[in-house]
């Protein structure tokens, strides 16, 4: 079975995603000045007309905005092209051309656009003003913007320009660092390992380990718990060594079995009476004499057979005792004198 094991990738990739966005943000918020400087009409307009009345300003070919504050929009504008000292008998077809640019700032102020012209002829044109009915406009600001110069104007700012990457990129590598780990995780699924419990319950392991391998490898299952041998807490069985207890018995520091169930009879005297070494009478090992094999007396004539010598070797089958052929013992007769007997009784 293939070894599984924790895909390091989208936690590096979600730390990297949250960092860049950090970073972004952190840049794009110190950029106040070149947003204004790019998209706040109130600092980029051509003209500025407030109130009613009228504005005269040159203008070149392109696509113009007017742009009020939200609120005070309460305002019906007119661009005429003005040849010599006289207006052209027809205003300019107010119509809000298609440009990249938007009217925003860094203090979060709301603009509307409200009208729009794309001037296709270079001169001097008059911007009249007028309020609404039953509106009083003599506070409110229009403000006329030429979007052409301005659509890219945020590339030439650096700082705005890495701050916006750095946004994107992040935003990028956060859902790639999801698509990795659910991939990673299909992966662990595919190659988990269901284990049967002694009680009958199964046990799934997600990630396989190497000491989780060593110990299927041994016939083990690492998934139950462990579970200690009986007085664990107390040392007992932790040495592989034999530990004789005799002299501990013998010196009152140890019970026996008969002791123990003293004490539970109550029987105090006999539990605290001193045990003899039930040993005692046994020789040592040591003392038990040395056994000599006995020689067979056949080897002897072998040897010499091996030889090549004729001479026969007395050897002690000689004196062995001679075994008397078993005799039939000859049955008795019956007597008089049997029967004699048995007439007495």
């Amino acid at each position: 079975m293939a070894q599984s094991t924790r895909n390091p990738w989208p936690m590096r990739l979600a730390i990297a995603g949250a960092v860049l966005l950090i970073l972004g943000a952190f840049l794009l918020n110190s950029q106040g000045d070149a947003i204004d400087e790019a998209y706040d009409p109130r600092v980029m307009a051509v003209a500025t007309a407030t109130g009613a009345g009228s504005e005269v300003v040159n203008l070149e070919e392109g696509c113009y905005y007017a742009v009020t504050l939200e609120g005070e929009n309460n305002v019906d504008l007119n661009l005429t092209r003005i040849e010599g000292s006289a207006r052209v008998a027809d205003a300019e077809e107010n119509k809000i051309c298609a440009s990249d640019w938007f009217p925003m700032s860094a203090d979060a102020t709301a603009f509307i656009i409200t009208s729009g012209w794309d001037i296709e002829q270079e001169g001097e044109y008059a911007l009249d003003v007028t309020c609404q009915e039953d509106v009083d406009c003599a506070n409110e600001s229009v403000y006329l913007v030429h979007t052409n110069p301005y659509q890219f104007a945020i590339l030439t700012s650096p700082g705005m320009l890495f701050g916006m990457a750095s946004c994107c990129l992040g935003l990028t590598v956060l859902p790639l660092a999801g698509v990795i780990l659910w991939l990673a995780r299909m992966n662990q699924s595919k190659g988990s390992v269901i284990m049967m419990n002694p009680d009958g319950t199964m046990t799934q392991a997600t990630e396989l380990t190497p000491e989780m391998m060593a110990a299927f490898a041994k016939g083990e299952n690492p998934l139950q718990p462990k579970v200690e041998a009986p007085f664990a807490d107390t040392g007992i069985g932790q040495t592989e060594e034999f530990i004789d207890g005799k002299q501990s018995v013998m010196g009152g520091s140890l019970l026996t079995t008969e002791q123990v169930y003293a004490l539970m009879r109550g029987d105090v005297e006999e539990a605290t009476q001193q045990v003899s070494d039930p040993f005692a009478d046994r020789p040592s090992p040591s003392s038990k004499n040395p056994v000599t094999p006995k020689k067979d007396p056949n080897t002897k004539t072998i040897t010499s057979w091996d030889e090549g010598s004729d001479s026969s070797v007395v050897t002690g089958a000689t004196n062995r005792p001679k075994i008397k052929p078993l005799q039939r013992e000859k049955p008795n007769e019956p007597s008089d004198k049997d029967w004699k007997s048995w007439d007495e009784l």
